[in-house]
């Protein structure tokens, strides 16, 4: 019984050491997440040919501030996004139509156009908002009216999307 005893101390022993040697620890972290401001575009100003004639190109400059087209944009301070667009090939008129050959358009932080940049529609821009969050985006274009171009009011979407 003895050596049973002894036994049952050593193991005793041995298992409340192991309990004592056993640690444990831990810490936590903070998830977090900062909403941005909604970014917000408007059309402000259709891209207006005017008075076209058949057989003669008619330009409208991204740098006219009364004709070209222009898109006004909103959003998180100082944030860089990227502008692309959806541009038509021609305007339509019922079953008529008149190609769009060039797009030109201009990136400002302000309505003025002063310190605008230049870029291309076709393969976008990637500027970065104002410190108060704005974006001035001017589109300009040339029709290529045909020598018999039939008489008609011509239209199409110009689409611009902007993303963060």
């Amino acid at each position: 019984m003895r050596i049973s005893k002894l036994s049952l101390a050593v193991l005793a022993l041995v298992i409340s050491a192991s309990a004592a040697q056993a640690q444990t620890n831990n810490a936590s972290i903070t998830a977090t997440a900062t909403v941005q401001t909604p970014i917000n575009v408007i059309g402000a100003q259709a891209l207006n040919f005017g008075n076209v004639f058949p057989g003669v190109n008619k330009t409208v400059a991204a740098t006219d501030l009364t004709n070209a087209g222009r898109f006004d944009v909103t959003g998180q301070a100082s944030t860089p996004v990227t502008l692309s667009f959806t541009l038509p090939a021609t305007l339509s008129s019922g079953a008529n139509t008149m190609p769009i050959d060039t797009y030109t358009g201009v990136h400002a932080d302000n309505v003025a156009q002063t310190g605008g940049t230049a870029f291309n529609p076709v393969t976008g821009a990637s500027p970065t908002l104002s410190a108060t969050g704005g974006l001035f985006v001017w589109v300009g274009a040339r029709v290529v009216p045909a020598t018999n171009q039939a008489q008609g009011v011509y239209t199409a979407n110009v689409t611009m999307t902007v993303v963060y």
